[in-house]
Protein backbone atom coordinates (compact mmCIF):
# COMPACT_ATOMS: atom_id res chain seq x y z
CA UNK A 1 0.00 0.00 0.00
CA UNK A 2 2.81 2.06 1.06
CA UNK A 3 4.36 2.75 -2.82
CA UNK A 4 0.83 3.02 -3.99
CA UNK A 5 0.16 5.78 -1.80
CA UNK A 6 3.53 7.41 -2.81
CA UNK A 7 3.01 7.13 -6.55
CA UNK A 8 -0.50 8.76 -5.77
CA UNK A 9 0.94 12.18 -4.07
CA UNK A 10 4.17 12.04 -6.57
CA UNK A 11 1.42 12.54 -9.21
CA UNK A 12 -1.04 14.95 -7.59
CA UNK A 13 0.57 17.54 -9.59
CA UNK A 14 -1.03 20.92 -10.85
CA UNK A 15 -0.09 22.18 -14.27
CA UNK A 16 -1.13 25.84 -15.20
CA UNK A 17 -1.12 26.84 -19.03
CA UNK A 18 -2.68 28.90 -21.22
CA UNK A 19 -5.61 27.90 -23.13
CA UNK A 20 -4.79 28.72 -26.72
CA UNK A 21 -5.75 25.99 -29.31
CA UNK A 22 -6.76 25.88 -32.76
CA UNK A 23 -10.26 24.02 -33.25
CA UNK A 24 -11.78 22.98 -36.09
CA UNK A 25 -15.02 25.17 -35.65
CA UNK A 26 -15.08 28.88 -34.99
CA UNK A 27 -17.97 28.21 -32.32
CA UNK A 28 -18.89 25.87 -29.98
CA UNK A 29 -19.78 22.52 -31.61
CA UNK A 30 -20.18 19.01 -30.23
CA UNK A 31 -20.25 15.28 -31.68
CA UNK A 32 -19.40 15.99 -34.97
CA UNK A 33 -19.90 13.80 -38.20
CA UNK A 34 -18.15 14.74 -41.28
CA UNK A 35 -19.09 13.47 -45.06
CA UNK A 36 -17.73 14.20 -48.15
CA UNK A 37 -19.76 14.54 -51.21
CA UNK A 38 -18.86 15.99 -55.01
CA UNK A 39 -16.06 18.12 -53.85
CA UNK A 40 -16.79 19.66 -50.01
CA UNK A 41 -16.89 18.14 -46.65
CA UNK A 42 -20.21 18.46 -44.48
CA UNK A 43 -20.01 18.67 -40.69
CA UNK A 44 -22.90 17.71 -38.92
CA UNK A 45 -23.01 18.30 -35.11
CA UNK A 46 -24.65 19.40 -32.14
CA UNK A 47 -25.36 23.39 -32.02
CA UNK A 48 -23.82 24.52 -28.46
CA UNK A 49 -24.94 27.43 -26.77
CA UNK A 50 -23.40 27.62 -23.35
CA UNK A 51 -26.99 26.61 -21.56
CA UNK A 52 -26.01 23.24 -20.46
CA UNK A 53 -27.46 20.05 -22.03
CA UNK A 54 -31.04 21.34 -21.54
CA UNK A 55 -31.64 23.76 -24.26
CA UNK A 56 -29.23 23.46 -27.39
CA UNK A 57 -28.76 25.21 -30.93
CA UNK A 58 -30.60 24.40 -34.19
CA UNK A 59 -29.38 22.02 -36.48
CA UNK A 60 -27.38 23.70 -39.15
CA UNK A 61 -24.66 22.05 -41.02
CA UNK A 62 -20.98 23.62 -41.63
CA UNK A 63 -19.24 23.01 -45.07
CA UNK A 64 -15.55 23.20 -46.03
CA UNK A 65 -13.85 22.86 -49.31
CA UNK A 66 -10.44 22.63 -48.01
CA UNK A 67 -11.13 21.19 -44.00
CA UNK A 68 -9.84 24.47 -42.94
CA UNK A 69 -12.15 27.22 -43.31
CA UNK A 70 -16.05 26.27 -42.68
CA UNK A 71 -19.20 28.16 -42.81
CA UNK A 72 -22.45 27.59 -42.71
CA UNK A 73 -26.26 29.38 -43.95
CA UNK A 74 -29.44 28.28 -42.44
CA UNK A 75 -31.22 25.46 -40.80
CA UNK A 76 -30.94 21.79 -41.46
CA UNK A 77 -34.82 21.60 -40.90
CA UNK A 78 -37.29 24.24 -40.18
CA UNK A 79 -40.39 22.42 -38.79
CA UNK A 80 -39.13 22.45 -35.10
CA UNK A 81 -38.38 25.71 -32.72
CA UNK A 82 -35.75 24.98 -31.05
CA UNK A 83 -35.72 28.26 -28.97
CA UNK A 84 -39.64 28.08 -27.96
CA UNK A 85 -39.84 26.87 -24.16
CA UNK A 86 -42.76 24.25 -23.09
CA UNK A 87 -44.43 23.61 -19.95
CA UNK A 88 -44.64 19.80 -18.61
CA UNK A 89 -45.44 17.65 -15.77
CA UNK A 90 -42.63 15.35 -14.42
CA UNK A 91 -43.00 11.80 -13.56
CA UNK A 92 -42.89 13.32 -9.68
CA UNK A 93 -45.83 16.02 -10.67
CA UNK A 94 -43.73 18.91 -10.67
CA UNK A 95 -43.87 21.88 -13.18
CA UNK A 96 -41.11 21.98 -15.70
CA UNK A 97 -39.67 23.60 -18.63
CA UNK A 98 -38.32 21.75 -21.32
CA UNK A 99 -36.67 22.11 -25.30
CA UNK A 100 -36.76 20.45 -28.26
CA UNK A 101 -32.92 19.40 -28.47
CA UNK A 102 -31.35 18.63 -31.74
CA UNK A 103 -28.63 15.93 -30.94
CA UNK A 104 -25.00 13.74 -32.07
CA UNK A 105 -25.93 13.40 -35.72
CA UNK A 106 -24.03 10.20 -37.30
CA UNK A 107 -22.50 10.38 -40.76
CA UNK A 108 -24.89 11.22 -43.49
CA UNK A 109 -25.16 8.87 -46.34
CA UNK A 110 -26.18 9.03 -49.85
CA UNK A 111 -28.38 6.67 -51.62
CA UNK A 112 -30.46 6.74 -54.88
CA UNK A 113 -29.67 10.43 -54.70
CA UNK A 114 -31.22 11.20 -51.86
CA UNK A 115 -29.26 12.22 -48.31
CA UNK A 116 -29.78 10.38 -45.08
CA UNK A 117 -29.11 12.03 -42.07
CA UNK A 118 -29.80 10.31 -38.58
CA UNK A 119 -29.72 12.55 -35.55
CA UNK A 120 -30.93 12.43 -32.23
CA UNK A 121 -34.22 14.25 -31.33
CA UNK A 122 -34.77 14.78 -27.31
CA UNK A 123 -38.71 16.34 -26.76
CA UNK A 124 -39.56 18.75 -24.01
CA UNK A 125 -40.35 16.26 -21.67
CA UNK A 126 -36.85 14.71 -22.39
CA UNK A 127 -38.50 11.08 -24.59
CA UNK A 128 -35.76 10.93 -27.08
CA UNK A 129 -35.01 8.55 -30.40
CA UNK A 130 -32.64 8.56 -32.94
CA UNK A 131 -35.06 9.85 -36.10
CA UNK A 132 -34.19 9.43 -40.01
CA UNK A 133 -34.03 12.65 -42.37
CA UNK A 134 -34.01 12.74 -46.04
CA UNK A 135 -33.17 15.37 -48.26
CA UNK A 136 -31.86 15.98 -51.77
CA UNK A 137 -29.63 18.19 -51.27
CA UNK A 138 -26.18 17.43 -48.29
CA UNK A 139 -27.56 20.86 -46.64
CA UNK A 140 -31.07 19.85 -46.51
CA UNK A 141 -33.53 20.82 -46.10
CA UNK A 142 -34.56 17.50 -44.53
CA UNK A 143 -37.68 16.00 -43.83
CA UNK A 144 -38.74 13.58 -41.64
CA UNK A 145 -39.01 10.00 -42.95
CA UNK A 146 -42.32 8.53 -42.25
CA UNK A 147 -44.22 11.42 -40.92
CA UNK A 148 -43.96 15.10 -40.87
CA UNK A 149 -42.26 15.72 -37.68
CA UNK A 150 -41.84 15.31 -34.51
CA UNK A 151 -43.98 16.60 -32.20
CA UNK A 152 -44.66 17.65 -28.50
CA UNK A 153 -48.49 17.71 -26.82
CA UNK A 154 -49.87 17.74 -30.06
CA UNK A 155 -52.81 14.83 -30.10
CA UNK A 156 -53.92 15.76 -32.96
CA UNK A 157 -50.99 15.03 -35.36
CA UNK A 158 -50.30 11.63 -33.47
CA UNK A 159 -50.95 9.94 -36.82
CA UNK A 160 -48.26 12.47 -38.43
CA UNK A 161 -45.48 11.55 -36.30
CA UNK A 162 -42.15 9.82 -37.50
CA UNK A 163 -41.53 7.05 -35.76
CA UNK A 164 -37.51 6.22 -34.44
CA UNK A 165 -34.94 4.50 -35.73
CA UNK A 166 -33.53 4.03 -32.83
CA UNK A 167 -35.18 3.98 -29.21
CA UNK A 168 -32.49 6.14 -27.74
CA UNK A 169 -29.67 8.71 -28.73
CA UNK A 170 -26.42 8.60 -30.55
CA UNK A 171 -27.39 6.51 -33.44
CA UNK A 172 -24.94 6.38 -36.86
CA UNK A 173 -25.30 4.20 -39.54
CA UNK A 174 -22.47 2.36 -41.09
CA UNK A 175 -23.73 1.23 -44.84
CA UNK A 176 -21.59 -2.10 -46.20
CA UNK A 177 -20.35 -2.80 -49.43
CA UNK A 178 -22.79 -4.60 -50.54
CA UNK A 179 -25.63 -1.90 -49.18
CA UNK A 180 -26.90 -3.50 -46.36
CA UNK A 181 -27.16 -0.77 -43.12
CA UNK A 182 -26.67 -1.12 -39.72
CA UNK A 183 -27.26 1.46 -36.51
CA UNK A 184 -25.37 1.55 -33.84
CA UNK A 185 -26.40 3.54 -30.45
CA UNK A 186 -25.35 4.25 -26.67
CA UNK A 187 -25.06 1.74 -24.21
CA UNK A 188 -23.42 -0.78 -27.03
CA UNK A 189 -26.29 -1.67 -28.77
CA UNK A 190 -26.92 -2.03 -32.64
CA UNK A 191 -28.97 -3.76 -34.98
CA UNK A 192 -29.42 -4.63 -38.75
CA UNK A 193 -31.44 -1.93 -40.90
CA UNK A 194 -33.95 -3.42 -43.32
CA UNK A 195 -33.80 -2.73 -47.40
CA UNK A 196 -35.29 0.97 -47.00
CA UNK A 197 -32.15 1.79 -44.18
CA UNK A 198 -35.77 3.62 -42.44
CA UNK A 199 -36.28 0.64 -39.64
CA UNK A 200 -34.64 -2.00 -37.91
CA UNK A 201 -34.95 -5.49 -39.56
CA UNK A 202 -34.43 -7.57 -36.55
CA UNK A 203 -33.77 -7.80 -32.93
CA UNK A 204 -31.22 -5.60 -31.14
CA UNK A 205 -27.86 -6.75 -30.27
CA UNK A 206 -25.44 -6.23 -27.64
CA UNK A 207 -21.49 -5.70 -28.51
CA UNK A 208 -19.43 -7.01 -26.03
CA UNK A 209 -16.78 -5.16 -25.49
CA UNK A 210 -13.39 -5.04 -23.50
CA UNK A 211 -14.23 -2.46 -20.79
CA UNK A 212 -17.58 -1.94 -19.10
CA UNK A 213 -19.38 1.74 -17.95
CA UNK A 214 -21.63 3.89 -19.80
CA UNK A 215 -20.79 4.29 -22.86
CA UNK A 216 -22.33 6.67 -25.80
CA UNK A 217 -21.23 8.28 -28.74
CA UNK A 218 -20.55 5.20 -30.79
CA UNK A 219 -19.39 4.31 -34.54
CA UNK A 220 -18.80 1.80 -37.17
CA UNK A 221 -15.70 1.65 -39.94
CA UNK A 222 -14.63 -0.80 -42.32
CA UNK A 223 -11.22 -1.04 -43.64
CA UNK A 224 -9.50 -3.52 -45.66
CA UNK A 225 -12.15 -6.48 -44.81
CA UNK A 226 -11.96 -5.70 -41.19
CA UNK A 227 -14.96 -4.05 -38.83
CA UNK A 228 -14.15 -1.80 -36.53
CA UNK A 229 -16.44 -0.58 -33.43
CA UNK A 230 -15.43 2.60 -31.58
CA UNK A 231 -17.10 3.26 -28.29
CA UNK A 232 -16.69 6.22 -25.19
CA UNK A 233 -16.30 5.66 -22.05
CA UNK A 234 -16.22 7.74 -18.99
CA UNK A 235 -16.70 12.05 -19.19
CA UNK A 236 -15.89 15.58 -19.11
CA UNK A 237 -12.11 15.70 -19.22
CA UNK A 238 -11.57 12.33 -18.82
CA UNK A 239 -13.71 11.44 -21.70
CA UNK A 240 -11.87 8.84 -24.59
CA UNK A 241 -12.55 6.26 -27.06
CA UNK A 242 -11.75 2.84 -26.88
CA UNK A 243 -12.34 0.20 -30.13
CA UNK A 244 -12.86 -3.35 -30.68
CA UNK A 245 -12.44 -5.16 -34.35
CA UNK A 246 -14.59 -7.95 -35.90
CA UNK A 247 -14.83 -9.55 -39.86
CA UNK A 248 -18.78 -9.13 -39.23
CA UNK A 249 -20.53 -5.94 -38.63
CA UNK A 250 -22.34 -7.26 -35.60
CA UNK A 251 -19.79 -9.28 -34.36
CA UNK A 252 -18.53 -11.06 -32.22
CA UNK A 253 -15.63 -8.39 -31.89
CA UNK A 254 -12.10 -8.91 -30.17
CA UNK A 255 -10.01 -6.52 -28.25
CA UNK A 256 -6.71 -5.72 -30.22
CA UNK A 257 -3.49 -7.08 -28.93
CA UNK A 258 -1.87 -3.91 -28.10
CA UNK A 259 -3.75 -0.74 -26.32
CA UNK A 260 -7.38 -0.61 -27.35
CA UNK A 261 -8.00 3.07 -25.85
CA UNK A 262 -7.17 4.91 -28.67
CA UNK A 263 -7.93 8.07 -27.71
CA UNK A 264 -7.42 10.01 -24.56
CA UNK A 265 -6.44 13.81 -22.66
CA UNK A 266 -2.86 14.68 -23.61
CA UNK A 267 -1.80 16.90 -20.54
CA UNK A 268 1.54 17.76 -22.33
CA UNK A 269 -0.56 19.14 -25.78
CA UNK A 270 -3.29 20.73 -23.52
CA UNK A 271 -6.34 18.73 -25.07
CA UNK A 272 -8.87 18.23 -22.53
CA UNK A 273 -11.84 14.78 -22.96
CA UNK A 274 -11.47 14.30 -26.46
CA UNK A 275 -14.65 12.60 -26.98
CA UNK A 276 -17.91 12.06 -29.04
CA UNK A 277 -17.11 12.27 -32.91
CA UNK A 278 -16.59 10.16 -35.94
CA UNK A 279 -13.63 8.95 -38.56
CA UNK A 280 -13.67 10.51 -42.10
CA UNK A 281 -11.96 8.57 -44.44
CA UNK A 282 -10.24 10.98 -47.10
CA UNK A 283 -11.60 10.28 -50.80
CA UNK A 284 -9.29 8.37 -52.87
CA UNK A 285 -6.71 7.85 -50.14
CA UNK A 286 -5.64 5.93 -46.90
CA UNK A 287 -5.67 8.73 -45.04
CA UNK A 288 -8.37 8.98 -42.15
CA UNK A 289 -9.19 11.66 -39.72
CA UNK A 290 -10.78 11.39 -36.36
CA UNK A 291 -13.09 14.48 -35.44
CA UNK A 292 -14.12 14.70 -32.10
CA UNK A 293 -15.48 17.37 -29.40
CA UNK A 294 -13.13 18.54 -26.72
CA UNK A 295 -13.85 19.86 -22.87
CA UNK A 296 -13.19 23.54 -24.01
CA UNK A 297 -14.02 25.87 -21.37
CA UNK A 298 -16.80 22.79 -19.38
CA UNK A 299 -20.31 22.28 -19.29
CA UNK A 300 -22.02 22.66 -23.54
CA UNK A 301 -19.42 25.49 -24.65
CA UNK A 302 -17.13 22.34 -26.13
CA UNK A 303 -14.90 22.89 -29.65
CA UNK A 304 -13.90 20.23 -32.21
CA UNK A 305 -10.96 19.18 -33.22
CA UNK A 306 -9.24 16.81 -35.35
CA UNK A 307 -6.42 14.51 -35.58
CA UNK A 308 -4.92 11.84 -38.03
CA UNK A 309 -6.24 8.32 -37.45
CA UNK A 310 -3.05 5.97 -38.71
CA UNK A 311 -3.17 1.92 -38.79
CA UNK A 312 -0.29 -1.12 -37.94
CA UNK A 313 0.06 -3.50 -40.78
CA UNK A 314 -2.01 -5.77 -38.95
CA UNK A 315 -4.98 -3.46 -38.92
CA UNK A 316 -4.96 -2.43 -35.40
CA UNK A 317 -5.28 0.96 -34.75
CA UNK A 318 -2.35 3.45 -33.48
CA UNK A 319 -3.06 5.66 -30.51
CA UNK A 320 -3.93 8.70 -31.89
CA UNK A 321 -1.61 11.55 -30.32
CA UNK A 322 -4.09 14.43 -30.14
CA UNK A 323 -2.81 17.99 -30.53
CA UNK A 324 -3.66 21.54 -31.27
CA UNK A 325 -2.34 21.25 -34.84
CA UNK A 326 -5.82 21.16 -36.08
CA UNK A 327 -6.73 20.70 -39.45
CA UNK A 328 -4.92 23.93 -40.50
CA UNK A 329 -1.51 22.31 -40.26
CA UNK A 330 -2.39 19.35 -42.56
CA UNK A 331 -4.21 21.17 -45.18
CA UNK A 332 -3.86 23.92 -47.57
CA UNK A 333 -6.34 27.21 -46.87
CA UNK A 334 -7.95 28.12 -50.08
CA UNK A 335 -8.75 31.62 -48.48
CA UNK A 336 -6.98 34.63 -49.54
CA UNK A 337 -5.16 36.40 -47.44
CA UNK A 338 -6.31 38.43 -44.55
CA UNK A 339 -4.92 41.90 -43.75
CA UNK A 340 -3.80 42.18 -39.86
CA UNK A 341 -4.19 44.84 -37.93
CA UNK A 342 -1.32 46.69 -35.61
CA UNK A 343 -3.97 47.52 -32.93
CA UNK A 344 -7.09 46.59 -31.52
CA UNK A 345 -8.80 47.32 -28.68
CA UNK A 346 -12.56 47.19 -27.44
CA UNK A 347 -15.33 48.63 -24.87
CA UNK A 348 -13.94 45.88 -22.03
CA UNK A 349 -13.28 42.11 -21.99
CA UNK A 350 -14.65 39.57 -19.84
CA UNK A 351 -12.17 38.65 -16.97
CA UNK A 352 -9.93 35.93 -17.33
CA UNK A 353 -11.28 32.17 -16.03
CA UNK A 354 -9.18 29.86 -14.58
CA UNK A 355 -10.56 26.07 -15.69
CA UNK A 356 -9.64 23.06 -13.14
CA UNK A 357 -9.63 19.23 -13.98
CA UNK A 358 -8.36 16.03 -12.34
CA UNK A 359 -7.11 13.83 -15.13
CA UNK A 360 -6.51 10.12 -14.90
CA UNK A 361 -3.39 9.17 -16.61
CA UNK A 362 -4.19 5.42 -15.93
CA UNK A 363 -7.00 4.89 -17.52
CA UNK A 364 -5.43 2.01 -19.83
CA UNK A 365 -5.27 0.06 -16.59
CA UNK A 366 -9.00 -0.43 -15.32
CA UNK A 367 -11.16 -3.18 -17.19
CA UNK A 368 -14.28 -1.18 -16.05
CA UNK A 369 -15.03 2.32 -16.81
CA UNK A 370 -17.96 3.19 -14.09
CA UNK A 371 -16.39 6.20 -12.94
CA UNK A 372 -15.59 9.09 -14.37
CA UNK A 373 -11.96 8.48 -13.12
CA UNK A 374 -9.64 5.50 -11.47
CA UNK A 375 -8.38 7.83 -8.77
CA UNK A 376 -4.93 6.17 -8.95
CA UNK A 377 -3.16 8.23 -10.94
CA UNK A 378 -4.64 11.44 -11.25
CA UNK A 379 -2.80 15.07 -12.21
CA UNK A 380 -4.89 18.15 -10.90
CA UNK A 381 -4.69 20.77 -13.94
CA UNK A 382 -5.55 23.88 -15.00
CA UNK A 383 -5.91 26.16 -17.91
CA UNK A 384 -6.65 30.07 -18.30
CA UNK A 385 -9.58 31.27 -20.88
CA UNK A 386 -9.06 34.71 -21.78
CA UNK A 387 -11.25 36.97 -23.66
CA UNK A 388 -8.82 39.76 -24.68
CA UNK A 389 -9.92 41.89 -28.22
CA UNK A 390 -6.65 40.32 -29.89
CA UNK A 391 -7.86 37.08 -29.92
CA UNK A 392 -10.52 37.92 -32.33
CA UNK A 393 -7.58 38.65 -34.68
CA UNK A 394 -5.22 35.58 -33.85
CA UNK A 395 -5.72 33.31 -36.88
CA UNK A 396 -7.29 30.51 -33.82
CA UNK A 397 -10.23 29.34 -33.90
CA UNK A 398 -10.61 28.89 -30.59
CA UNK A 399 -10.04 32.15 -28.59
CA UNK A 400 -11.89 34.53 -28.52
CA UNK A 401 -13.00 38.51 -27.60
CA UNK A 402 -15.67 38.02 -25.22
CA UNK A 403 -17.24 41.75 -23.87
CA UNK A 404 -17.81 42.41 -20.32
CA UNK A 405 -21.21 40.77 -19.10
CA UNK A 406 -21.95 44.58 -17.96
CA UNK A 407 -21.08 46.29 -21.43
CA UNK A 408 -24.33 47.13 -22.68
CA UNK A 409 -23.45 48.22 -26.05
CA UNK A 410 -20.18 46.13 -26.68
CA UNK A 411 -17.80 47.08 -29.29
CA UNK A 412 -13.93 46.47 -30.84
CA UNK A 413 -11.77 48.51 -33.11
CA UNK A 414 -9.26 47.71 -35.15
CA UNK A 415 -6.40 49.95 -36.59
CA UNK A 416 -4.61 49.22 -39.88
CA UNK A 417 -1.75 50.97 -39.46
CA UNK A 418 -2.45 53.02 -42.97
CA UNK A 419 -5.60 53.76 -45.22
CA UNK A 420 -5.90 50.27 -46.82
CA UNK A 421 -8.80 49.20 -49.51
CA UNK A 422 -10.82 46.21 -47.85
CA UNK A 423 -13.09 44.15 -49.98
CA UNK A 424 -14.90 42.90 -47.05
CA UNK A 425 -15.42 41.40 -43.10
CA UNK A 426 -16.45 37.97 -42.36
CA UNK A 427 -17.18 37.84 -38.49
CA UNK A 428 -17.37 34.86 -36.48
CA UNK A 429 -19.44 35.38 -33.61
CA UNK A 430 -19.74 33.48 -30.28
CA UNK A 431 -22.84 31.42 -30.18
CA UNK A 432 -23.64 32.31 -33.82
CA UNK A 433 -26.80 29.94 -34.09
CA UNK A 434 -28.67 32.25 -31.56
CA UNK A 435 -27.93 35.28 -34.16
CA UNK A 436 -26.41 38.53 -33.93
CA UNK A 437 -27.57 42.11 -34.62
CA UNK A 438 -24.37 44.48 -35.46
CA UNK A 439 -23.61 47.43 -37.07
CA UNK A 440 -19.87 48.01 -38.96
CA UNK A 441 -18.32 51.16 -39.20
CA UNK A 442 -15.08 52.20 -41.16
CA UNK A 443 -13.35 55.28 -40.86
CA UNK A 444 -9.59 56.86 -42.49
CA UNK A 445 -8.46 58.99 -39.49
CA UNK A 446 -10.56 57.12 -36.90
CA UNK A 447 -12.18 60.54 -35.62
CA UNK A 448 -14.94 60.48 -39.15
CA UNK A 449 -17.11 57.53 -39.02
CA UNK A 450 -19.41 55.76 -41.81
CA UNK A 451 -21.63 52.99 -41.16
CA UNK A 452 -20.60 50.46 -43.87
CA UNK A 453 -23.61 47.78 -42.52
CA UNK A 454 -26.16 47.89 -39.75
CA UNK A 455 -27.71 43.94 -39.52
CA UNK A 456 -30.66 44.87 -37.88
CA UNK A 457 -32.83 41.13 -37.74
CA UNK A 458 -30.29 38.02 -36.69
CA UNK A 459 -29.61 35.58 -39.70
CA UNK A 460 -28.55 32.03 -39.26
CA UNK A 461 -25.19 31.38 -40.40
CA UNK A 462 -21.53 32.22 -39.84
CA UNK A 463 -19.80 34.05 -40.98
CA UNK A 464 -21.73 37.01 -41.48
CA UNK A 465 -20.25 39.81 -43.77
CA UNK A 466 -20.11 43.46 -44.93
CA UNK A 467 -18.76 44.00 -48.54
CA UNK A 468 -17.62 46.75 -50.49
CA UNK A 469 -15.96 48.70 -47.67
CA UNK A 470 -13.85 51.02 -49.71
CA UNK A 471 -11.08 52.90 -48.16
CA UNK A 472 -10.65 52.52 -44.48
CA UNK A 473 -7.68 52.13 -41.84
CA UNK A 474 -10.31 51.87 -38.95
CA UNK A 475 -13.21 49.26 -38.47
CA UNK A 476 -15.73 49.12 -35.80
CA UNK A 477 -18.23 46.62 -34.87
CA UNK A 478 -20.96 47.39 -32.64
CA UNK A 479 -22.78 44.42 -31.58
CA UNK A 480 -26.23 45.43 -30.51
CA UNK A 481 -27.68 42.12 -29.56
CA UNK A 482 -26.73 38.37 -29.13
CA UNK A 483 -23.68 36.94 -27.48
CA UNK A 484 -20.86 39.76 -27.03
CA UNK A 485 -18.14 38.10 -28.31
CA UNK A 486 -16.56 37.26 -31.61
CA UNK A 487 -14.01 34.28 -32.44
CA UNK A 488 -12.92 35.71 -35.35
CA UNK A 489 -12.38 38.96 -37.68
CA UNK A 490 -11.16 38.19 -40.93
CA UNK A 491 -10.70 41.77 -43.11
CA UNK A 492 -9.71 40.86 -46.53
Amino acid sequence: MRPRILITLCLLTICRVAFAQNAVIPDYVADPSVSYFDGTYYMYATSDINHGLAQMGPPVVWKSKDLVNWSYKGTLFSNIDFNKAYTYTDAKGAQKTGYFRYWAPGKVLKRNNQYYLYATIVKPDETMGTYLLLADKPEGPFRFNGGTGVYYNQPEKAAEEAKPVAPDIDGDVFADDDGSAYVVWRRRNAAKLNADWAAMAGEKVSILTKRGGYSEGPFMFKRNGLYYYVYTLSGNANYCYAYMMSKNPLGPYTAPAGTDIILRSDIKTRVWGPGHGNVLHIPETDNYLFFYLEYGNGGTTRLVYANKMEFNADGTIKPIQVNLDGTAAMFKSTAPATVKPVGVNASGSREDRLIKVAIDTALDKLQTMASRYSGLDVVNTERISTAKPENAFDGLNSTYWMANVTDTQPWIQADLGAVKNIKSVDLFFVESTLGHTWKLEASKDGKTWQTVKTQSAPVLMSPESAGKIGQARYLKLTILSGAPGLWEIKIY
